[in-house]
């Protein structure tokens, strides 16, 4: 069996990891409803999350295990999958010395590109969709936005803690590996366009989300983590941009909420009269992946 998925072709290669990945998390869940129901929680919540009133209950904290659980499930075991077993080669997950350079370059471009990325968001959200299918966008981004607030009620370190640790390390981790581990180096092979490939890659990690308000800025971030785990042969540097982009998120709600700082600094680039912090911020993106560019690593691969 082993053999036989190792010589397959690499789109049924892709289609049998997402299955495998979906009845991994299926699996985990499973048994930890079990768990809940065991213990006496009714785990219809899961079906409802808007309703749970309390963010510091069994229910709450329930959800952030079920977020674990997607995470190990749907991305890190095909992963695993897909290097071990299958024994197919993958961006490496070492960082070289050459490479610590280019890391803190590309740390600090993720970081100044959130201006580019709300002022995006912001013009996706005005994007105009026909009548049924935007009454469905707009449901999916409330779930969504109701669910995200549950998740980021910060009071204390603690919780920021936890939060960082789940939405910023554990979810960078997990997408890398699986969007940028797994699903590009499959995707290369299919289609030899390196581009093409980053490209579908990215469009790929960004409909995933199924928040089409934020659709275009989440496929541009893909696209960024994509070329960087391209030119640099190492998963290191995506990992880093996508911990910087949802931590800082993570951060600054934290911050918002104990009224440290202001909610527009949330939306910096993107309120009235900030577009030029937006072309700004586009202006340093551009300047730091060339940097990233002319420094990669003489083994990654090349165009």
């Amino acid at each position: 069996m082993r053999q036989l998925l190792k010589e397959s072709h690499p789109l049924i290669q892709m289609l049998v990891l997402i299955l495998v990945g979906i009845l991994a998390m299926s699996a985990l869940a499973g048994l930890f409803t079990l768990v809940l129901i065991l213990v006496g929680v009714d785990p219809n919540f899961v079906q409802y999350p808007q309703h749970i009133v309390d963010p510091y209950g069994i229910e709450a904290y329930s959800l952030k295990v079920y977020q674990l659980i997607q995470a190990i499930g749907l991305f890190i075991i095909p992963y695993v999958l897909y290097r071990k077993w299958m024994g197919q080669s993958s961006y490496s997950l070492s960082l070289s010395s050459t490479q610590v350079r280019p890391l803190v370059i590309f740390a600090m471009v993720v970081l100044s590109s959130l201006p580019l990325v709300n002022y995006l968001a912001e013009w996706n959200a005005s994007l105009p969709f026909p009548g049924s299918i935007q009454d469905w966008i707009e449901g999916r981004e409330q779930a969504a936005e109701a669910l995200l607030e549950l998740f980021l009620r910060m009071d204390t370190p603690f919780d920021l803690m936890v939060n960082f640790l789940l939405i910023a390390v554990v979810t960078a981790f997990a997408e890398e590996f699986f969007f940028r581990g797994t699903l590009q180096p499959i995707i290369l092979r299919l289609i030899p366009n390196v581009h093409v490939a980053i490209w579908l890659t990215a469009f790929l990690f960004s409909f995933f989300h199924l928040q089409f308000l934020g659709f275009f800025p989440r496929m541009l971030l893909g696209s960024v983590f994509g070329y960087a785990a391209h030119w640099t042969g190492s998963l290191a540097l995506p990992i880093a941009g996508h911990l910087v982009n949802n931590g800082v998120a993570v951060l600054l709600t934290y911050l918002i909420g104990i009224e440290t700082l202001s909610e527009e600094a949330e939306t910096l680039g993107a309120n009235e009269g900030e577009w030029t912090v937006a072309l700004l911020s586009g202006v340093i993106l551009l300047v730091g992946m060339w940097s990233v560019y002319r420094q990669r690593s003489a083994g990654a691969r090349q165009e």
